[in-house]
């Protein structure tokens, strides 16, 4: 019960303090679009990097870990794609959407400081490839499918190539997934950074951990939750919090046979709530908005009972 009083009662705290801050109009909507860019941009990459840096005294990659956390995340995008359409309709844009909402997590602005808040620095190897694959599955996997599942008949399909150098394109320009290459690059060529940028980056890392977590209660103020009732909607936010957790789990523990440590992290870096970036995508392509929306707002709620409940079990 410890960590819950020091880790999750606070962490919430701090997403509630977003929320409130935008609820009662102390902050609008173009200043929230900018403290979400300045977070993304700035604030995790140093934490990414510095924390990544410090990694190189810990124990090599575990690739076992990304293996058994995406074989559980195929099970659920395939229950959520797949029986989503069967008992709620909707395009192949729509099933997509549906299957990324289930699988995809706020691994960034709340993932990367709960893991560090609740294991250490430890906790920063295994939380930092999750949080890359995660980017990647939305930038590549996300991307590709929306581009290539035209749903108008006025609505030009784009040529492979096309698709393939603007997906490139994203991933290479992604902060974070650039920090996590940086940090690679200096953990092998056994470089260190000049005292006033270490001072630099080392203070951004200390402020990033509440800074993301206010941005992520005021990212998900300013979405819509008109549909909070909805069927699908309540089935995405259980399968992302809980019933992806419990597939990880299985996975993790008996079918990988990956220690005790590596299946806490990834068990719970399952039960995040839905990320904004799945809305970002819905957005771009306007479609499933106020669905996913809705879906992760609920995901966040329930994600305060699924996190707890996970940190005492395997406190």
């Amino acid at each position: 019960m410890d960590k819950v009083a020091t880790v999750v009662l606070p962490l919430f705290a701090m997403i509630f303090a977003g929320f409130w801050i935008v609820r009662i109009g102390v902050i609008g909507k173009e200043t929230v679009k900018g403290l979400v860019g300045v977070v993304f941009w700035l604030f995790l990459p140093c934490f990414i990097f510095i924390k990544t840096l410090g990694t190189r005294d810990h124990a090599a990659l575990d690739w076992r870990l990304l293996g058994a956390y995406y074989a559980a995340c195929l099970v659920t995008f395939m229950i959520a794609a797949l029986g989503g359409w069967k008992i709620w309709g909707g395009g192949a844009r729509v099933a997509c959407l549906r299957g990324l909402s289930s699988i995809s997590g706020v691994v960034g602005y709340m993932g990367l400081p709960l893991m560090v808040m609740a294991f250490g620095d430890e906790a920063t190897l295994p939380t930092v490839m999750i949080t890359m694959a995660d980017n990647l599955v939305i930038l590549a996997g996300g991307a590709f499918i929306m581009e290539m599942t035209a749903q108008r008949r006025d609505e030009t399909r784009p040529s492979m190539l096309s698709v393939v150098k603007s997906t490139s394109k994203a991933i290479m320009t992604n902060p974070l997934i650039l920090a996590v290459a940086l940090a690679v690059v200096f953990i092998f060529a056994e470089l260190s950074l000049p005292s006033p940028l270490l001072i630099f980056a080392t203070q951004m890392t200390n402020a990033t951990g509440p800074l993301a977590l206010v941005a992520l209660g005021a990212a998900f103020a300013v979405h819509k939750s008109e549909n909070l009732a909805k069927a699908d909607t309540l089935a995405l936010a259980i399968l992302k919090v809980v019933v992806l957790p419990v597939l990880v789990f299985i996975s993790a523990k008996y079918v990988f046979e990956l220690s005790d440590f590596l299946v806490k992290i990834a068990v719970i870096m399952a039960a995040l709530p839905i990320a904004v970036n799945v809305f970002i995508l819905a957005s771009r392509y306007k479609t499933y908005e106020s669905e996913v929306s809705s879906s992760m707002l609920l995901s966040a709620v329930f994600g305060i009972a699924s996190i707890s409940l996970l940190l005492v079990v395997f406190d």
